[in-house]
């Protein structure tokens, strides 16, 4: 399916992602190409409030409309006020847009895209959003990487592009990576040991193994998280004095969250969003899949990457983690 649409014809995209933040991440790769092949068109990205912090970081975007949907849940978060949505319809209503393309798989987000009453809305084929929208592409496919099924939007649109990384625009933190170098004072490994979901979580304790092993490498290592998931690391009797933690060095601000993973030397963690943020950001990532859906969600973004995938969190050791991260800075320097 291609869409009729003039470039030079098309003057305000709304890009909509109201989904949690590895999936907006994804979604910022689309759009690059959208700027460039519609060089007069402002782009508005519309998405969730928590992950507006983030989204001010995507290249080529004008402008952020960050509202909660009534229907779900940010971490953290209870539902989006229906009222506040309902205001924030009307408002980009009266932005008039010619174009919106739609990566929320709800088809209540498409549905809020046709009462912003944007002339051509387009998006994958999805549980009953099909009479919401002008044009529809076949559903997406749970075995390919979820930037392929992004491609096939541009393609759509006869949008050129080369292959799809995603990317964040580091340069937007200059300040406050300076700061967090200066603070921890040497290039470090960043872990993230949890997700949203517990129950795929490798054991803390071989976190903290591999921790440890690192530290024996001479590696500075600071754990990232929650304050909550942070204070459980802190409560171990093994944590050494020596470890150190993002809140030391961020206010908790997905913003200064983001700016202390652009400093990382690596990033090891769950498939979660500080993952991808991460990996967009330019750390190399080692991405621990347990489950999870590797070969669609892996780190898709401009740095090297490696997955390490197990049925269950119970088939990941330190000595697995090991593996990946010296076969990523192998290939790291080999690179260089």
């Amino acid at each position: 399916m291609r869409v009729a649409l003039a470039a030079d014809a098309v003057e305000h995209i709304l890009l909509v992602c109201l989904d949690n933040l590895g999936d907006l991440v994804f979604t910022a790769s689309l759009a690059p190409p959208l700027k460039a092949h519609f060089k007069a068109a402002r782009i508005t990205l519309w998405c969730k409030e928590y992950a507006a912090d983030v989204a001010a970081l995507v290249p080529a975007v004008d402008e952020i409309v960050a509202c909660d949907p009534f229907w779900d849940r940010a971490p953290g978060r209870a539902k989006g006020s229906f009222v506040r949505f309902a205001r924030t319809v009307r408002s980009l209503r009266a932005q008039r847009h010619d174009l919106a393309v739609i990566t929320s798989p709800q088809w209540r987000a498409a549905a809020a895209v046709r009462f912003t009453g944007a002339t051509v809305r387009i998006a994958q084929e999805r549980r009953k959003n099909r009479r919401f929208l002008t044009h529809m592409l076949p559903p997406a496919d749970s075995l390919l990487p979820v930037l392929r099924d992004h491609a096939h939007l541009l393609d759509a649109l006869g949008v050129p592009h080369p292959t799809l990384r995603y990317e964040l625009d580091a340069q937007r933190l200059a300040a406050e990576r300076a700061r967090i170098t200066r603070a921890v004072g040497e290039p470090f490994t960043a872990l993230h040991a949890f997700a949203s979901d517990r129950r795929r979580c490798v054991r803390l304790s071989e976190w903290i193994t591999l921790a440890r092993e690192l530290e024996q490498r001479q590696e500075r290592v600071v754990w990232v998280g929650s304050s909550t998931e942070l204070a459980e690391v802190r409560s171990q009797s093994t944590a050494p004095a020596s470890w150190r933690y993002a809140d030391e060095f961020t206010n908790g601000t997905l913003r200064e969250t983001a700016a202390l993973l652009a400093c990382a030397r690596l990033f090891v963690g769950h498939d979660s969003g500080p993952l991808h943020v991460a990996n967009a950001l330019g750390a190399p990532v080692v991405g621990i899949f347990a489950p999870g859906q590797p070969a669609r969600t892996f780190p898709q973004g401009v740095a090297p990457s490696r997955v390490l995938h197990s049925p269950t969190p119970q088939g990941i050791d330190v000595r697995a983690m090991l593996a990946e991260i010296d076969a990523l800075c192998a290939r790291a320097g080999a690179e260089s």
